[in-house]
């Protein structure tokens, strides 16, 4: 079939998009679902990267809820549910609350945005290292700083009591991050809404209430969203703090560092393959939740 002049113009811009998108489409085909149904496919056989696959069925999911592994596996998934639990709700009221501060109109508002922008630039690795030496119990600059000069015990801050507190702690220091998210819906509120508040009589708390509360919503699901996938992926800051260890009595041990371990040091990677599924699912679910639950979001174009 001979092509019109047009239609040949139309196949060469075509062809032309499919080139220059083809370098993204490729990395995500090798990188992301080759993978993806890879771990899909090992879930249900013996794999241990040794030996080929064999013996297809359902062993490894059961050997994670109630064979060999669930004791470890159930104990990873509390850890990460405790984080998780903990962490989102702290990080968006701490988050939205540095964001409120540096949206006041205050003089050296921007060297303040930078100051608690510039932590989230240190790498993972580097962050969980040098936190791992500021909280050593022996030479660590925290003890050094209550004991040697104020003259308080140390305190263990790595001990299985103190150590999912202490990483939490050490969280609240990447909250610049976010807030650069908080800041731009803040920033994107019509000041019309203020000004007829203010002629209303309204003062500041009914203004937060009533308009920057409810116009924040739509960053505050995001925020939402995005940090219980967060949380439940939890890897890279616990395996260096710990070592990857998990820390003493697993104490941080997270679900991603549990199938890391089994996948690399115990080299059993359908059983590791299991347990990321059961992640995903769990991901998936929550996610899902969220979204069918969100109704409280006020989003303007709706009116």
């Amino acid at each position: 079939m001979k092509l019109s002049g047009s239609q040949k113009r139309q196949l060469r811009t075509d062809l032309w998009g499919w080139a220059l998108a083809s370098p993204l489409l490729l990395g995500l085909l090798i990188f992301t679902m080759y993978p993806l149904v890879t771990s899909f496919v090992y879930s249900f056989f013996d794999v241990n990267m040794i030996r080929p696959m064999e013996n297809f069925g359902l062993q490894n999911y059961q050997a994670i809820f109630t064979g060999d592994y669930s004791a470890d596996f159930f104990h990873s998934l509390k850890v990460t549910a405790v984080y998780s639990a903990i962490q989102v709700p702290l990080g968006l009221v701490l988050g939205y609350a540095l964001a409120m501060f540096l949206n006041a109109a205050c003089k050296g508002r921007g060297t303040f945005l930078i100051l608690y922008y510039l932590p989230t630039l240190i790498p993972a690795v580097v962050s969980g290292a040098l936190w791992g030496d500021m909280m050593n119990q022996q030479y660590g600059f925290f003890n050094v700083l209550f004991h040697d000069v104020m003259g308080f015990d140390k305190i263990e801050f790595q001990s299985a009591k103190n150590l999912m507190a202490s990483y939490i702690w050490m969280t609240t220091f990447n909250l610049g991050g976010g807030s650069i998210i908080w800041l731009s819906g803040l920033r994107g509120i019509d000041t019309v809404y203020y000004e007829a508040a203010t002629l209303d009589g309204a003062g500041g708390f009914q203004k937060f209430v009533r308009i920057t509360l409810p116009m924040s919503t739509p960053y505050i699901f995001y925020n939402l969203v995005m940090g219980i996938i967060g949380a439940l992926q939890l890897f890279n800051q616990p395996y260096i703090l710990t070592g990857g260890t998990g820390g003493d009595g697993n104490a941080l041990k997270t679900l991603n560092m549990f199938i890391y371990e089994t996948a690399f040091s115990g080299l059993r990677m359908g059983i590791a393959a299991a347990m990321a599924w059961v992640l995903c699912l769990l991901v998936a679910v929550l996610t899902g939740l969220t979204f069918l639950t969100n109704r409280w979001v006020y989003y303007a174009d709706e009116e």
